[in-house]
């Protein structure tokens, strides 16, 4: 990470950012980009970030935002990735491309990396919690917005992150109506214990998940592993 931005961060952050870098064997480079200025829920701005296996880039706004938390955030997904070695959802090669169903794969990943990760984010950073109720409380506004054929996995997806990383919020019960009203309140439940019995292991947490949403085609979708030494791998989904 280029000293600029590095030097911002306090000490536990720049060594772990560190730590990744010389683990994954990669620079994290920050890029800014104006448009991310009034991101994130409040407004306030947010940082996004691309992880290939050859590099990685953290975008960030050009207003200053460049919070501890949301860094440490971001570096997370790059050492699961890079270091873990965990897969991600891609679109399988074999597949033409289709940036639409690519994208949608790289949200319900992001969506599965967010169980596992936040609740390590906030560890360290427990003055993100109002970040994170503030994301929650904008997607339960919008839940009424989700397309019936999404609700029940983007349902029992928030059940689930809900459950694990912020049991006690108020956006639980909105949530718990929000599936009752559909009927998805028992399978969400089901759901959500199964996935987070696996939370140790991703491959198993994605066997669930096409378990349980097998209208996801498995033979469109592959699990990609990343290295900076070995390049992008894929294999099927299990």
């Amino acid at each position: 990470m280029q000293f600029e931005y590095f030097s911002r961060l306090t000490r536990p952050v720049q060594e772990f950012v560190s730590t990744v870098e010389q683990g994954a064997n990669i620079d994290i480079q920050v890029v800014l980009d104006a448009k991310l200025n009034s991101g994130g829920p409040t407004g306030q701005g947010k940082l996004a970030i691309v992880i290939e296996a050859q590099y990685v880039r953290l975008f960030a706004p050009t207003n200053g935002y460049f919070p501890d938390g949301a860094v440490r955030h971001e570096v997370l997904h790059v050492k699961r990735f890079h270091i873990d070695g965990v897969p991600k959802l891609a679109l399988a090669d074999a597949e033409d491309w289709d940036k639409a169903y690519s994208d949608g794969l790289g949200d319900l990943d992001n969506a599965i990396e967010h169980i596992v990760i936040v609740p390590e984010e906030l560890q360290f950073h427990p003055d993100r919690r109002e970040h994170w109720e503030a994301v929650m409380s904008n997607v339960c506004s919008e839940l009424h917005l989700i397309p019936e054929s999404e609700r029940c996995l983007a349902g029992s997806l928030h059940w689930a992150f809900l459950r694990h990383v912020l049991p006690d919020s108020p956006h639980l019960e909105v949530a718990r109506n929000f599936l009752i009203q559909h009927a998805l309140l028992e399978i969400a439940e089901k759901f959500e214990k199964k996935f987070l019995s696996v939370i140790s292991n991703k491959e198993e947490m994605i066997q669930v998940l096409f378990l349980f949403f097998p209208e996801i085609p498995k033979n469109r979708v592959a699990l990609e592993y990343i290295n900076s030494l070995t390049g992008n791998h894929q294999i099927p989904i299990p």
